[in-house]
């Protein structure tokens, strides 16, 4: 095995191990924000971040299934990745200008009377609701074409269904906790796939 089929199959494990048990952190938080917020919402990140931990082990141990279906080397799918990467940067790089480290980790929901938070409309959530989820669909297939192995595909699939799941409980409480103001956003911006044109 030369050095860019290790990279292969080094890109291909961390995504197995790592990918979905990444996101599977907010199935944790999200339908049990309000009871987070009553036993305090540390709690929710320690069972968050173990529901994790427990899924990347399940990922180490499938190490052996990741080397099974090696799809080959392939100029077209490394340069497919490679531009995949370039816009999951550009995506980053635009919702971290308004995504404040405890937002992203979800304070406001978690803990909204220490952490009040205000509704994202603008900027590039002018455009797309989940911008920071689109962008971990990118950066991930991104990589998964790097690596061309087809674990890292399945991988990519595991986060979307994960994320499916997500989005509507992250909604429901976004409903709840902006009402119409939020309605109204939710009708006017589609989720996952940016609306670049004239807004009305």
């Amino acid at each position: 095995m030369d050095v860019y089929d290790q990279f292969r199959y080094g890109v291909a494990f961390f995504l197995v191990v790592f990918a979905p048990a990444s996101v599977l952190f907010w199935l944790v938080v999200h339908p049990l924000a309000w009871f987070w917020r009553r036993v305090g919402h540390w709690w929710g990140y320690v069972a968050g971040f173990a529901l994790s931990a427990i899924a990347a082990t399940v990922g180490v141990r499938l190490r052996d299934a990741v080397a099974q279906t090696d799809l080959g080397a392939s100029a077209v799918s490394a340069v497919l990745g490679v531009l995949l990467l370039g816009v999951a940067i550009v995506m980053r790089r635009h919702w971290q200008r308004q995504l404040s480290a405890g937002t992203m980790f979800g304070l406001p929901e978690l803990a909204p009377k220490q952490y009040p938070g205000r509704l994202l409309t603008d900027g590039i959530y002018a455009h797309v609701r989940h911008p920071r989820y689109l962008q971990v669909v990118v950066a991930v297939a991104g990589w998964a074409l790097l690596a061309n192995y087809l674990a890292a595909y399945l991988a990519v699939l595991m986060v979307v269904i994960e994320l499916a799941a997500i989005i509507p409980l992250e909604e429901r409480e976004l409903a709840h906790r902006f009402g119409p103001e939020y309605e109204a956003y939710r009708r006017r911006v589609p989720a996952l796939m940016p609306r670049w044109g004239r807004r009305s």
